[in-house]
């Protein structure tokens, strides 16, 4: 899962075991508001802007591989 909100798209995906990128978006709605999985969290990366992403997605296919 890929999204911009912790509460909504990042934090359920990471529950339910699904590998999660958040990129977050420079204002948030307070309803979205939560805190981060801590440092070191499997299966959660936090990512600066969404060009990040592909090498993101070869560095975890190269490992799984």
């Amino acid at each position: 899962m890929v999204g911009d909100s912790l509460r909504s798209d990042i934090l359920p995906a990471l529950e339910l075991g699904a590998y999660t990128v958040h990129i977050p978006y420079p204002s948030t709605w307070q309803l979205e508001a939560a805190a981060a999985p801590a440092p070191g969290t499997l299966r959660f990366t936090q990512l600066e802007q969404f060009s990040q992403l592909p090498a993101l997605l070869d560095q975890l296919e190269a490992r799984d591989n």
